[in-house]
């Protein structure tokens, strides 16, 4: 563009005023192509002259602020954004030239909504061009990949303890074991009798804390699937057969509505049947005397649901918000492993768990599974 100004400012006097309308009319489309380019853009565009006016601002970086970009034009850039740090984006580095001299920060901002935002400024020869970009998904990313290593340390650690854990709890049952044959010959009965109570009372213990190790380490190892085509539908019908007699002990009403056609899923029909398994439980325990549980399996162009909707208590927001979470339980005799290692088995498929609750109004889980013949997910 600089070039084009050049060439017309070395003809502009022999040009007579046809060829001055046609540059004129050149110059107002390259200007307007170039302004087009600004508003398209993602990243926020900020110029300001050297006594700190604002002579420019598109419109990303008035959404990305808040400011009224309209009537930024010739206000002062402090007055504007007065929380910025100015005296460094406005007093760049003299040290280089063009892009070597620029400075950068990073600014956590709340209004218009919260966002990072990623600010570069270079200087030019009437004053500075700041660059604005929204940095939040990116430091995210970043935290959440930290998190993710973090987690991947302390779960590989963990699950070498309870490996190791499992040793001594096997020797504890077979010394129990011997024990109790042992007690059994002792000749007097109260003495037998207390003996074999305390015995029975540490096996049961020991029991507890195998079950509890041996959920653990289902939780953190990595969950192997058997893939196939298939339904939801067939391990939701395996799972409420089983269930058959606690559903009439527990006075529980079970509705299903099943489409007439399901699109095929790649499913591990065993894994799946104990996802199922759980929140089935799950519901029937929020449901102390009697109640109604809703399972419906539905459709759409990418995925196929799987929901359960009970009649129980509900959840607060305190615990629905951590439902997900390692020992995050409500029941008495729970490990708060379950809907842990539901999600996981879930998500190995590429799907995932999804929960909906409010304290007095029941709960619903719903099981997203990727349809079969969808290839490509957009990212949300």
């Amino acid at each position: 563009m600089r070039g084009f100004f050049n060439k017309v400012a070395e003809h502009i006097d022999k040009l007579d005023s046809e060829g001055q309308r046609k540059q004129y009319r050149l110059l107002v489309e390259e200007l307007s192509f170039y302004e087009s380019v600004f508003r398209s853009m993602r990243e926020g565009v900020l110029v300001v002259d050297a006594t700190g006016r604002t002579v420019y601002a598109n419109e990303a970086v008035a959404r990305l602020t808040g400011f009224d970009g309209a009537k930024a034009k010739g206000r002062p850039v402090r007055h504007l954004l007065p929380d910025w740090d100015w005296d460094r984006l406005l007093a760049p580095s003299d040290e280089g030239d063009g892009w070597a001299r620029q400075a950068s920060c990073e600014l956590e901002v709340t209004y218009p909504e919260r966002r990072i935002l990623e600010i570069q400024s270079t200087p030019s020869a009437n004053g500075t061009v700041l660059l604005v970009r929204d940095v939040t998904l990116a430091h995210a990313r970043e935290a959440s990949a930290l998190e993710s290593g973090r987690t991947d340390a302390v779960c590989e650690l963990a699950s070498g303890v309870a490996h190791e854990i499992g040793n001594p709890l096997n020797a504890l049952s077979l010394n129990l074991e011997m024990l109790a044959r042992e007690f059994r010959r002792e000749p007097d009965e109260e003495r037998r009798t207390r003996l074999l109570a305390d015995i029975d009372v540490a096996r049961q213990e020991v029991k507890r804390i195998d079950t509890i190790n041996r959920s653990f380490l289902a939780a953190l190892r990595p969950v192997a699937l058997d893939l196939a085509p298939g339904s939801p539908a067939d391990s939701l019908k395996d799972t409420l057969a089983e269930m058959r007699n606690q559903f009439e002990e527990r006075r529980i009403h079970v509705s299903l509505d099943l489409p007439p056609a399901l699109p095929p899923v790649m499913i591990d029909r065993a894994q799946m049947r104990q996802v199922f398994f759980n929140l089935v439980k799950n519901a029937l325990e929020a449901m102390k005397d009697g109640g109604s549980l809703d399972i419906e399996i539905s459709a759409d162009d990418n995925n196929v649901y799987t929901s359960f909707r009970d009649s129980g208590a509900g959840i607060s927001d305190a615990a629905l918000a951590r439902i997900f979470e390692p020992y995050r339980t409500t029941k008495a005799k729970g490990n708060g492993l379950g809907l842990m290692i539901c999600r996981r088995i879930a998500r190995a498929h590429g799907g995932d768990i999804d929960v909906e609750s409010k304290s007095g109004e029941g709960t619903k889980f719903t099981v997203t599974l990727p349809r079969l013949e969808r290839r490509v997910r957009r990212l949300s």
